[in-house]
């Protein structure tokens, strides 16, 4: 059953409890939603609990256009949830900007937090969008008109069903993992009050995810970094990310776009597992 939990802006999200066992909470990417991790929980759901949790203005989760939808804003709704819940010993997973939440939540909650895995962290935009920009040249063309500060509302709302799809597939290593079912569920919110301004803003405030690699430094609980052969993140980028968390080394998962959780459960599972 899917709940829902109010945040301090008058609106809520959405969030799922799966399984049984020590807690792990699962934060999906940019414009996905919390059915993101059903693939994953489902391969983890007789070891852990699993929280599911819909970030602020995704998915079926409502928008409230006067909030300002950064990383702070976004770590803080995590943070209240966790403490709400009552949660301890957590483990926490996340994908892109949920990889980022995971560190900057972690690094809020040192004495709840014990793990955290970040796959893909969306950490190294200089521009709106740069990232998702990588995708593939229909979606730098995409980005790009979107960005635009007097006709980029107008751009956004134009998006359909043929446009999220060619962009997602710049994500992926094999376009098949993208089903033609889950991509309905993600076009379900197109036309939600609020979408295009809660997708501009944001893309808007992206130095809040690049500026978030300051608390890696800071980060004095276990850290496992993974990235597909294939996610937007270069190398450059990788090996910032690694030397700034203090590690030696990343893990790979091949033959995978920066969307895991949905092309390469099995390995995030078993990666969740170690």
């Amino acid at each position: 059953m899917i709940k829902k939990f109010n945040i301090n802006d008058n609106t809520f999200i959405r969030y799922k409890v799966i399984g049984k066992g020590a807690p792990i909470l699962l934060l999906h990417t940019i414009r996905n939603r919390l059915e993101y991790s059903y693939k994953v929980s489902d391969l983890l759901k007789n070891t852990y609990t699993l929280y599911l949790l819909e970030l602020p203005g995704f998915g079926e989760s409502p928008i409230n256009t006067s909030t300002r939808y950064d990383q702070k804003f976004f770590t803080n709704c995590i943070v209240d949830f966790i403490k709400e819940n009552k949660l301890k010993n957590l483990i926490i997973a996340g994908e892109s900007i949920g990889a980022v939440l995971s560190a900057t939540t972690a690094f809020q909650l040192p004495k709840i937090v014990k793990k955290i895995f970040l796959f893909n962290p969306y950490d190294y935009d200089t521009y709106f969008g740069e990232g998702i920009s990588r995708a593939n040249l229909f979606a730098k063309f995409i980005l790009f008109n979107i960005s635009l500060p007097l006709v980029g509302n107008f751009f956004s709302s134009l998006e359909n069903k043929i446009i999220l799809k060619n962009i997602l597939r710049g994500g992926f290593f094999d376009n098949k993992c993208l089903s033609n079912e889950y991509l309905n569920l993600l076009c379900s919110s197109i036309k939600k009050n609020g979408y295009t301004y809660h997708f501009r803003n944001v893309l808007k405030n992206y130095k809040g995810w690049s500026e978030s690699k300051s608390f890696y430094s800071k980060l004095k609980i276990q850290t496992k970094l993974i990235y597909g052969d294939k996610d937007w993140a270069n190398e450059i980028n990788r090996n910032e990310t690694k030397t700034l968390l203090g590690l030696d080394n990343y893990n790979i998962i091949n033959n995978c776009g920066h969307f895991s959780f949905l092309e390469k459960p099995r390995e995030v599972a078993d990666i969740l597992n170690s």
